[in-house]
């Protein structure tokens, strides 16, 4: 399947993708890789660890890079969490050469140093980081308080900003390719990732005393590309939340997924990536997998209806890549 299919090539606006295939990131030679995330079990035996992270085409911008480092924050956070940083690819301004990924389409944070937890920390202050920047800069609406100035009731109930959810599947994906652990490097796949609601959890991150961490809620997910109409270049996405909602009910109920399509009822201009559909479950990723199937069908039957097509082409269903090899 190809890279557009998850925004892994340069859509909109010169790159709303997703980040990078496993394996496209640069080699780092005598040092231990890893995702440095919940399910990072690296040894710690004090020799130099090093963690990569990449960010989204999407975000790849200067702006971000200054949100991220600018104005003595890359001190900070280095003296804070004992580690050392690298921001390379486009966006990071970095014009040297020989630094890993100066190539990349994207930005790549290089992480080092010698305690693996607290690379890990790193890791969460710096994803917190671009959650920040992109609940900050989603433009606001009389009818679309993204501002953190809710009360805790009302900070559960409200919508999150429409390009969260894509973000925190690209950061999820990114921590599980990095992982020395992880096996399968499908880029299209269902991770567990960092919920996008409830909203709280991402605009309320005080630790109270005694606590592990921030709160988080994890849930599996996965994303979903919109087909596009021939000859207007419209996003078609509507169909797929049925008469008055009741296929996003029907995903409710038959597969215990929560479907969120986004950039198809108006609310195009609060993106900041393509417009797409975000799949989740508490169940579990087979879950989602059953449900993006359904989806698939749903969307290639109106590809062929209404003359419509995506970037990246049809995904796979099961049982297709056993014909096709």
């Amino acid at each position: 399947m190809s890279d557009e299919l998850l925004g892994l090539a340069t859509p909109r606006g010169g790159g709303h993708g997703d980040g990078v295939p496993s394996g496209q990131g640069a080699p780092v030679e005598s040092t231990t890789t890893g995702g440095g995330g919940d399910d990072d079990n690296a040894m710690d035996d004090g020799s130099l660890q090093v963690r990569t992270m990449e960010v989204p085409r999407w975000l790849s911008t200067t702006d971000v890079t200054a949100h991220l480092v600018g104005r003595g924050k890359k001190k900070s956070l280095e003296e804070e969490y004992e580690s050392t940083i690298v921001i390379s690819g486009h966006g990071s301004g970095t014009k040297d050469p020989t630094v890993p990924g100066f190539h990349l389409p994207h930005l790549l944070i290089t992480m080092s140093g010698h305690d693996v937890r607290q690379l890990g920390r790193l890791r969460r202050a710096l994803e917190d980081s671009l959650v920040d920047y992109v609940i900050e800069n989603t433009p606001e609406q009389e009818d679309k308080h993204y501002v953190i100035e809710n009360t805790p009731e009302q900070e559960d109930k409200r919508n999150a900003p429409p390009s969260l959810g894509r973000l925190l599947y690209s950061l999820a994906l990114s921590a599980a390719n990095a992982s020395p652990k992880t096996k399968d490097h499908t880029p299209n796949r269902t991770v567990l990732a960092r919920s996008h609601y409830p909203m709280s959890y991402h605009t309320r991150r005080t630790v109270e005393e005694g606590a592990n961490g921030p709160p988080t809620k994890k849930v599996w997910m996965n994303v979903f590309e919109l087909p596009t109409d021939d000859d207007t270049s419209e996003y078609h996405g509507r169909f797929l939340a049925g008469k008055q909602g009741s296929l996003l009910e029907y995903y409710r109920t038959k597969f215990n997924c929560r479907v969120d399509i986004y950039g198809v009822w108006g609310d195009d201009d609060d993106l900041m990536c393509e417009p797409y559909v975000l799949v989740t479950s508490e169940e579990g990723k087979s879950n989602v997998d059953r449900c993006l199937q359904f989806i698939e069908h749903r969307v290639r039957e109106h590809e062929e209806k209404y003359g419509a097509s995506r970037a990246g082409g049809r995904r796979i269903l099961r049982g297709e890549m056993q014909m096709q090899e």
